[in-house]
């Protein structure tokens, strides 16, 4: 049986943890904050700085067979990558191509060169699409309509045309010579620029060729992830992400059956082959969901990313509930069938279970309260 240690524990870190659980790979987290997103789910769960304690984690690498970085902290990133040869197992992690992408403007100069089509950058009118040059996600991004708003952002963020559409998401993962690109899948934007849900997304050639072609350029050795807005006029990218991607992945592995932490292992310890056209199995939804005032509504990923306790509820065929108990009550609700019908079904079953839940633990509280 495989071990696979991660360095983080929050929503990243789950997705490692779900896909090596369905892997059949023991998890091994390491994180400075005791009340980590899920230091209940993994298997064995380490407290402690790598950069204060880093003896630790070397003890550690002798007795796994990878370690995986799940956290966009820069001292940490560079920090691995400097001791990265002391240690007795493989990174799962592209330095370069992750300081690339983290740079969003030295990933849109990428971009240009070799001919990937981008938003066009400091368009003259509104509306525009704003965001931080280094950060990940939606995390300071904004849609701004009044051009005297401009004035007040800081050097740092990049203005671009907004482009109205559908954002889709691709996985790749290389080994530095061949490359595999999973599956489509669509991520749902609430209105605080969020993601809220992931579905799956027809397949798109185009996009798969643009992602190899990134991927290609890069000489990849680990897994990145691409996004682009698609509308009736065409397809653009809008940034990508050479780290280990969260919620997309568990999609990817109920609608295809492709498992992008088994891939990555693989890329990294042996080789990788091509995937054509990724297969289409079933259809898979993920959303988040948090209870407020009795009504279950749905939420972005970045409120959960700050619970804790974050664990398996229910689990049935079609049907996977994880519930943070952090201030508010949160879940993650994922349901797959055969088809969009049976998926949709599951997700009804599953949104009335979340509901029973909700309203029990009201009700609990509220006879505590009475006595």
């Amino acid at each position: 049986m495989k071990t696979i240690c991660l360095i983080g524990g929050k929503l990243q870190g789950f997705e490692v943890t779900y896909l090596a659980k369905k892997a059949g790979y023991r998890t091994v987290l390491i994180d400075r904050n005791k009340d980590a997103l899920i230091n209940n789910f993994v298997d064995e769960f380490y407290c402690f700085d790598i950069i204060e304690n880093y003896e630790n984690l070397i003890d550690i690498s002798k007795c796994v067979d990878a370690i995986i970085p799940l956290n966009e902290n820069l001292s940490t990133i560079n920090f691995l990558k400097y001791m990265k040869h002391e240690l007795s197992c493989p990174l799962l992690f592209d330095f370069n191509a992750y300081f690339l992408s983290r740079d969003k403007k030295r990933s849109k100069e990428f971009f240009k060169k070799i001919g990937v089509p981008t938003p066009l950058d400091k368009p003259l009118d509104p509306p525009f699409f704003v965001k931080p040059s280094c950060e990940s996600s939606s995390v300071g991004t904004a849609i701004i309509y009044d051009i005297r708003e401009l004035d007040r952002l800081g050097n740092d963020m990049i203005i671009e045309e907004y482009v109205p559409g559908d954002v889709i998401s691709l996985e790749v993962v290389g080994d530095g010579v061949n490359f595999t690109v999973a599956r489509e899948t669509k991520v749902h934007i609430d209105d605080t620029n969020d993601c809220n849900m992931i579905t799956p997304y027809k397949n798109h050639p185009y996009f798969r060729d643009i992602t190899y072609d990134l991927a290609k350029n890069l000489k990849l050795k680990g897994i990145m992830d691409v996004e682009a807005i698609i509308n009736e006029d065409g397809l653009k990218v809008i940034e990508i992400d050479s780290r280990f991607p969260s919620q997309t992945p568990i999609v990817v592995f109920h609608s295809s059956g492709i498992n992008l932490l088994e891939l990555l292992f693989q890329a990294i310890t042996e080789t990788v082959t091509e995937i054509k056209k990724a297969p289409e199995m079933s259809y898979c939804i993920l959303e988040h969901l948090m209870d407020k005032n009795g009504q279950v509504v749905s939420i972005g990923e970045q409120l959960l990313s700050h619970g804790s306790n974050y664990n398996e509820y229910y689990t049935s065929k079609g049907i996977e509930i994880f519930e943070c108990c952090s201030k508010e009550r949160m879940f993650t609700l994922i349901t797959w069938g055969h088809d969009v019908s049976e998926a949709e079904n599951n997700r009804k079953e599953g949104i009335e279970i979340i509901e029973k839940r909700c309203k029990s633990l009201q009700e609990k509280k509220n006879g505590t309260s009475n006595t």
